[in-house]
Formats: C-alpha cells, sequence, structure tokens
C-alpha cells in the first residue's frame, strides 16, 4: 500500500478470500490479481532492504544444490542459489522473507545459517522443476507442457444487432440515438473485464489443483500420465 500498489478495499478482499481459502496472503493478492509477481517481489525488497534475484537467467553451483535437498526445496517453496560451506552459509530465495519459522526450520534440516534472496513464487518453482528435476521449463505454462491438447472457444455473432464502439443501433424510423456518454461505456467495459479476470483466475486455480492432484497420485504410484491421458482423450 505505501508503494501505491494496492488499494485498502483490494487488500480487504484479499484478506477475506485469504481467511476462506488459506495460504499466503502475498500469493492471494496475485491471483486476484490485484498485483503481479514482479511488483510482489520488488515491493518486499524495498520493504526489507533484501535483494531480488532472477531465477531463470542463473545457474547454481553443485555445492549450493547439494546443500538443499530437493523435497525441502518444494516443502518451503525455496531454492539454493549460493553456498559458502566454510561459513555453513546457504542463500536461498523465497517469496515469503517475512515467514521467520519457516526460515528457522529450514536452517535446522539444512545445518547451515540461511540467507536469503527474494523471488517470485513462480519462479522458484521452475527452478526446482528444471534444476532438480530435469524438467525443460518456460516462464509461461501452456496445455502443451501436460502433452493436452489447448481448446479453444468462439462466441457465436449476437441474434440481433448490438450496441458497437459505444453507440445504439437504429432506432425504428431510421433515427440514430445519442451515443454512449464515455462514462457509460467505460463503466462497461470495466464490469467485463472484471469477469473476464474472475474467470481466468478461477481457470487458473483449478489447473494449479488439478495439476498437484496429479503429481501426488504419479509420485504415489497410483496413476500414470498415459493412463490419465487415456481417460481424457
Amino acid at each position: 500500500m505505501d508503494a501505491g500498489l494496492l488499494t485498502e478495499t483490494q487488500l480487504r478482499s484479499a484478506l477475506a478470500e485469504q481467511r476462506k481459502w488459506g495460504g499466503r496472503l502475498g500469493l492471494t493478492l496475485v491471483q486476484m490479481r490485484f498485483v503481479d509477481e514482479s511488483s510482489m517481489v520488488h515491493a518486499l525488497s524495498r520493504q526489507l532492504s533484501i535483494p531480488t534475484v532472477e531465477l531463470d537467467g542463473i545457474s547454481p553451483s553443485a555445492v549450493a544444490l547439494q546443500a538443499l535437498r530437493p523435497d525441502i526445496a518444494e516443502r518451503y517453496t525455496v531454492f539454493p542459489t549460493a553456498a559458502d560451506p566454510a561459513n555453513k552459509l546457504l542463500t536461498v530465495a523465497t517469496a515469503d522473507p517475512t515467514n521467520v519459522e519457516s526460515l528457522q526450520e529450514l536452517a535446522f534440516h539444512t545445518g547451515q545459517r540461511i540467507q536469503v534472496v527474494v523471488a517470485a513464487a513462480s519462479s522458484i518453482e521452475r527452478a526446482i522443476r528444471r534444476h532438480y528435476h530435469g524438467e525443460i521449463t518456460s516462464t509461461t505454462a501452456s496445455p502443451l507442457s501436460f502433452n493436452l491438447d489447448e481448446q479453444t472457444f468462439e462466441l457465436a455473432p449476437p441474434s440481433e444487432p448490438v450496441e458497437t464502439a459505444g453507440f445504439s443501433r437504429p432506432a425504428a424510423g431510421g433515427q440514430t440515438p445519442a451515443p454512449l456518454r464515455e462514462s457509460e461505456l467505460a463503466q462497461r467495459v470495466d464490469i467485463l473485464t472484471q469477469q473476464v479476470s474472475d474467470l481466468e483466475r478461477m481457470v487458473a486455480q483449478q489447473a494449479r489443483s488439478l495439476r498437484a492432484m496429479l503429481e501426488l497420485l504419479e509420485t504415489r504410484g497410483l496413476v500414470t500420465r498415459d493412463d490419465y491421458l487415456a481417460k481424457v482423450r
């Protein structure tokens, strides 16, 4: 809010969503599209005087990767960027540097002092998959990454003329009513934009839940990806 990225109304809405579904407030703000990940990362960096890191462009050393087990990295959503074995110091990227309890647990698991840098949660997850599991990742997820064909939808044309470009259709007698006022048009655009954003957020949440469920089932040997694809085709 101090950085001008968030209004009090948006914060209250995000807090209500967090109380309903749980999770970190920062992630909730991003999912509700009140704040983008990049802005969140830089706001945290300025507020806490902690440097940021772009994980998509770095290659951590083998020492750093060996210092943190992949299951621990996944559990706390952190990624090792540097290690100093002589001083028992491990630098990790996190999207939640204010979670002191998690950082203390991380220090216990690694047996090292923890130094943090800030990164987007999505980039941390990509880095874990790329450097620990050898996956080829990109900054933009698509259905093709799950070996699924992307469905496309086309809107059917309206059955009768509707208002377009701010003007109403001709009235009876050939007379054209006055154009919509700019404020009315802007209000309609805002409503449609919000509806689209809500739909996108809902679809994104469902996709994340589906992927997490598939990965869990596959890890436990209850289902294979081939079995899943055979069912949905």
